[in-house]
């Protein structure tokens, strides 16, 4: 089921909410365990949810929501479960500024 949702565009889609909900810290954190959701699945989960943008808009809300804990915890979940993958999901979390943002 879950490569059924990421291949529809899944990722994007929660990328694209989180992008236009900014302020909205529930969604943020539901977009973040979402994400995680999407790409603790195989190494072309992982990929798909990177290649959405998925660690640019996890350290996005992580950075704007600091002070929410619940938030900050998924988002580091999320960013595992994405550089759990191969080098190149590995490089987008640090290019995301994923490790300053945890």
């Amino acid at each position: 089921r879950k490569r059924v949702v990421v291949d529809a565009g899944g990722p994007a889609a929660v990328v694209a909410a989180m992008g236009r909900h900014t302020a909205d810290v529930g969604l943020q954190r539901d977009g973040c365990i979402t994400l995680r959701n999407m790409a603790a699945g195989s190494d072309a989960c992982k990929q798909a949810v990177v290649d959405a943008g998925g660690a640019a808009a996890v350290v996005a809300a992580m950075v704007r929501h600091a002070a929410d804990l619940l938030l900050q915890r998924a988002g580091c979940d999320a960013l595992q479960s994405m550089a759990g993958g191969n080098d190149a999901c590995k490089q987008a979390v640090v290019d995301a500024r994923g490790l300053v943002a945890v």
